[in-house]
């Protein structure tokens, strides 16, 4: 059997589909088969998280009855590896303009709670995100804020050093 991994988004998630064809097919997918993205998304409406199909026709290649069928598993990536690395890139290296300031808390929360959210950030749990993500704990839209103020410096610093870094060979990125 060949198997192959491909990765698309659907409804906010990563999903990874392995499929599985047989030894004497050599096509490689550039893109997931529609019956397979209609499968899986059946199957993630009904709060499934990953699963597996078998018999699912091939889009390209079928014609009438005939043609390939076609296999496999899929799952949603729960976690983005490529998030976190970004996230903890900009952490350790961002600029004081790029950092989670007061006046950042303010603007995604308000006076009150932003005054309050900061202090907690800078003093009880000393910048540490991990922390400061658990005592959103059973508060998900504060939590959610927190994670979309996060994400814009991340933004801010990519920006940044996309701007001003060139790669290898002197370009910009």
């Amino acid at each position: 059997m060949n198997t192959q991994k491909l990765t698309t988004r659907f409804f906010g998630h990563r999903v990874e589909v392995t499929l599985v064809t047989a030894d004497d097919g050599d096509k490689c997918y550039a893109s997931l088969p529609n019956s397979v993205v209609d499968h899986f998304s059946e199957r993630m409406e009904c709060g499934e998280r990953e699963g597996s199909f078998e018999n699912l026709p091939d889009d390209e290649l079928s014609s009438g009855a005939d043609g390939f069928a076609l296999s496999g598993y899929w799952r949603i990536i729960e976690i983005d590896y490529r998030k976190i690395v970004r996230i903890l890139t900009w952490k350790d290296h961002c600029a004081s303009h790029e950092a989670l300031s007061e006046e950042s808390f303010v603007r995604h929360f308000g006076n009150a709670a932003g005054g309050r959210y900061y202090k907690k950030w800078k003093g009880r749990f000393r910048f540490d995100l991990c922390r400061m993500l658990a005592s959103f704990e059973g508060n998900d839209s504060d939590g959610q804020r927190f994670c979309d103020m996060i994400a814009e410096e991340v933004r801010k610093y990519e920006q940044r050093r996309s701007e001003k870094q060139p790669d290898l060979y002197g370009r910009r990125e």
